[in-house]
């Protein structure tokens, strides 16, 4: 039979109580943004404000900035143009033999099935928030490398198997794809989501692009 030390039992107790401490941040945080989801589906992003969140939500204020510095971090934290389930759709393509075009529309299509089920009022705020945050990136000293483009990954994996030439910058190319991704987000979600699918015309309009970078003497004219 073992008998703890008095450094031990304390030890476990703070263990036994950070569980539940984590567990009601966890469902704090989460109420948030739950909360603010369903003002911005009624009352739209630009009539709701983090009074109106924290009311609905059952916090505090204060609770709301330990988590939050502004209500449009909410947005990013939802993830409603998410790179997840992007990127998912681009492993399952470069897991077996693939052209580039393929792995761009799938991307591309992942970001329009989920915006699709939020109001294109939030989708354009989504797209001017990424913008702001790229720019405080920039601001903040750090390159296009720090920041988590769309492509980034996909274009890296592309270059490794051979679908991009060694002599891409593949960063930059990211950077390109995602502003013209954007703006066609953007523009798509101004007249209410339209009727023609989105992914096909953007994929080709990024894959001219990426011909552009893959000709041999690209990086002294582009």
């Amino acid at each position: 039979m073992t008998v703890d030390s008095s450094e031990e039992k304390v030890d476990k107790r703070q263990n036994r109580r950070a569980v539940p401490v984590r567990a009601r941040s966890h469902a704090s945080r989460e109420a948030i943004m739950r909360a603010a989801m369903a003002l911005w589906r009624t009352k739209g992003f630009a009539d709701t404000t983090v009074t109106d969140i924290c009311k609905a939500a059952g916090v505090s204020k204060a609770l709301f900035y330990v988590y939050f510095a502004r209500r449009e971090d909410v947005l990013l934290e939802v993830e409603i143009l998410t790179m997840r389930d992007a990127h998912a759709a681009a492993e399952k393509v470069v897991s077996k033999p693939y052209e580039l075009l393929d792995v761009i529309t799938l991307v591309i299509d992942a970001l329009e099935q989920r915006a699709r089920h939020f109001p294109p009022e939030l989708i354009f705020e989504t797209v001017l928030e990424t913008y702001r945050l790229e720019q405080r990136t920039l601001a903040g000293g750090g390159t296009d490398a720090d920041i988590a483009y769309l492509f980034l990954d996909p274009f890296r994996q592309a270059q490794r198997d051979g679908k991009l030439a060694a002599h891409v910058d593949v960063v930059r190319v990211a950077r390109l794809a995602q502003m013209l991704v954007a703006d066609g987000v953007r523009c798509w979600a101004a007249t209410g989501f339209g009727n023609e699918p989105l992914a096909p015309k953007l994929a080709a309009e990024v894959d001219t692009i990426i011909s552009a970078f893959q000709q041999p003497d690209a990086h002294r004219r582009l």
